[in-house]
């Protein structure tokens, strides 16, 4: 693809990698992050095409080609050589994706495993306490998917709406407090309220993850505000999903103060089977279900080329999922405040809405045809969908299920719907997703990378087993120990893309610093040469003149540094921008751009390196003799004979 950059009067096409183009046109960042790029890549930009980024970021092809060539081919002085100023930002979904995981292999999938195990030994459900599901639940929720859709959040919206963060600077405050709520109501729900204050803090992390979530859709919010975006189908499903956020937090926080609180067992069990179904409806059919339908109505065209939603059909669904949802949660509610089984029955309507806005949302994206945009993701959001109508349809089967079973309400089918959706729906988009974003985002070519059969087949293999056992488990005792084991390939599974994850966020966080870092410029120094007809000057100039780079000159006079500064320059003093745009711009370009008259500032530059070069004390001798006016030694006179006889021939 570099053949295709070479001579400055050919242009830039839109099958050109953006690594490359930035790479060897660096003043063409602008134009990029003008349309959202800020960031995204690491310093060189992702390992995509123009033509790729163009539809990604809803940008016209044609003009984002005609600005990049404009900017680097014809008007290069004319336009101002700057790149974003760094974000921590650009960079701030890492926080949440890696404690994220990390909270998945601790509190979450790891300690779900163990419960597993326990009830497996036991053979029974009861062998894990309410308390200690509970805490997984906390963790899975708040922990899992709200970690990941904060950072997923934070990182592509304001990209998609091509504006910055709205008040940044909270997003760190929304970090520490998810981090606080989760960790501290977690294990204080595990460890039961017969511990001295138990009760007190779990309450009082779920208020905290309350705030978290509240201050983080304020922000979300006002991003899109400010953007002054329209509001499109995806935005109106980011913006339900993030009211159930809302809405299922306070909730969940109400919910813990009444199981941490429940005098007796039975007022425990009745809070946990009145409140507990319509809770988790809210979090994973309101957040889970919307929010993944509205980021694959926004990427899944745009990443992966597949066919687009129409609008009216995708309004439709949104209507049919957020009426589901509410009437769920209303029919199940009246019907255990009731005790009236016309509500119980009536919850096949909202289950049979699911089902059938599903089917109507996927089906336009032919899910069972190859990607035209073939990528290691695909496998894993075709099976998430898959897992989606599993749960949907077993939902819609359950009086059946009870009619066979003859048991009014089976606790192991209800989990085997709740583990589809959660792990097989939910946790495998996850994985999926963040294969494809964090490759992008640190500059990856992901057709290079591992295609990583090996999660996708655990935590599948475990989910199956998972959920088969639990349905199973109705009629044959002999399955719990089956389920222990679906445990560990789920957690093997979460363990191995974890660690493909951090690997690829670490490679991203090395490839920047080596960029800003002392030796950054060298690869673009290297194209430089190529393209100004010769390699740069080793040694310094007896004078300085205008066609001279800023970066070289800094290079060979480092004090004229003190110069550039007081001549307005100060973009020198970020090691990024002086170790690649620098190196492409001369100092006459500088001045041109920045007012700065050229004959003043040369003269300026070349006194203060005459001055500096007149304070320098003179070389000393080769060796010590000659300051303590001490006869010269054998050695010396040995160095000078040779220099003599050397000269002398």
């Amino acid at each position: 693809m570099m053949s295709k950059l070479s001579g400055e009067k050919k242009r830039i096409p839109a099958e050109a990698m953006i690594p490359e183009v930035l790479e060897r046109y660096p003043q063409a960042r602008p134009v990029f992050d003008k349309y959202g790029l800020k960031g995204c890549g690491g310093p060189l930009g992702p390992y995509e095409s123009i033509g790729y980024f163009a539809r990604a970021h809803e940008v016209n092809e044609e003009k984002l080609l005609e600005e990049i060539n404009d900017t680097v081919l014809n008007r290069p002085v004319e336009l101002p050589v700057t790149a974003a100023e760094p974000d921590f930002t650009d960079t701030i979904y890492r926080r949440f994706f890696l404690v994220a995981i990390g909270i998945i292999l601790t509190l979450g999938a790891t300690w779900g495993a163990y419960l597993l195990w326990k009830i497996g030994v036991t053979g029974k459900f009861a062998g894990a306490s309410i308390h200690e599901v509970n805490a997984h639940g906390q963790a899975q929720v708040f922990g899992w998917m709200g970690l990941f859709i904060m950072g997923f959040a934070y990182q592509a919206f304001p990209r998609f709406w091509n504006t910055a963060l709205w008040r940044p600077r909270l997003a760190l405050a929304v970090f520490f407090l998810m981090i606080a709520g989760v960790v501290s109501s977690s294990m204080a729900i595990a460890a039961g309220p017969a511990v001295p204050y138990a009760a007190a803090v779990a309450v009082a992390g779920s208020v905290v993850e309350l705030l978290a979530v509240l201050i983080f859709t304020t922000q979300i919010a006002g991003t899109w505000k400010a953007s002054g975006r329209a509001l499109e189908p995806y935005v109106g499903y980011v913006f339900t999903a993030l009211t159930w956020f809302c809405v299922s937090s306070a909730f969940n926080a109400w919910h813990v103060w009444n199981t941490m609180t429940a005098a007796t067992d039975a007022q425990l069990q009745w809070y946990v089977r009145t409140f507990q179904w319509p809770l988790r409806d809210m979090q994973f059919h309101g957040l889970g279900m919307s929010i993944i339908f509205g980021v694959s109505l926004r990427t899944l065209p745009h990443l992966f080329g597949l066919p687009k939603v129409g609008e009216r059909r995708a309004w439709s669904v949104l209507g049919l999922v957020t009426l589901a949802v509410i009437l769920e949660v209303a029919f199940y509610l009246q019907y255990r405040l009731t005790g009236n089984e016309v509500f119980a029955r009536a919850l096949l309507l909202p289950w049979a809405l699911l089902l059938m806005a599903a089917a109507i949302f996927v089906l336009p994206f032919r899910l069972w045809r190859p990607f035209p945009e073939a990528d290691r993701s695909a496998k894993f959001i075709r099976t998430a969908f898959a897992w989606l109508f599993v749960s949907l349809v077993m939902l819609a089967a359950m009086p059946a299920q009870q009619a066979l079973s003859h048991i009014a309400f089976s606790h192991a089918y209800a989990g085997a719907i709740r583990h589809a959706i959660t792990v097989g729906f939910i946790s495998v988009m996850i994985m999926g997703y963040s294969l494809k974003v964090v490759a992008t985002l640190n500059g990856l070519d992901s057709r290079k990378l591992s295609a990583m059969w090996g999660p996708f087949v655990l935590i599948n293999a475990g989910c199956a087993m998972r959920v088969g056992a639990e349905v199973l488990s109705d009629w044959y005792r002999g399955v719990f120990s089956v389920m222990g084991c679906s445990g560990v390939l789920e957690v093997a599974g979460l363990a191995w893309w974890s660690s493909h994850i951090l690997g690829m966020i670490v490679r991203g966080k090395r490839e920047e610093m080596r960029l800003a870092g002392p030796g950054a410029g060298q690869a673009v120094q290297t194209i430089s040469e190529s393209m100004t007809g010769g390699p740069a000057a080793s040694e310094a100039p007896a004078v300085i003149t205008g066609e001279l780079k800023v970066a070289s000159v800094l290079d060979w006079c480092p004090e004229t540094e003190t110069v550039f500064l007081k001549y307005g320059f100060q973009k020198i003093t970020n090691k990024l921008l002086r170790n690649t745009v620098a190196r492409q711009v001369s100092i006459a370009q500088a001045c041109g751009m920045h007012g700065v008259p050229l004959e003043e500032f040369l003269l300026s530059l070349n006194e203060t390196v005459l001055a500096t070069k007149s304070a320098s004390p003179s070389p000393p001798p080769p060796c010590g003799c000659h300051e303590t006016g001490e006869p010269m030694d054998k050695r010396c006179r040995s160095q000078e004979d040779s220099a003599g006889s050397g000269s002398r021939g």
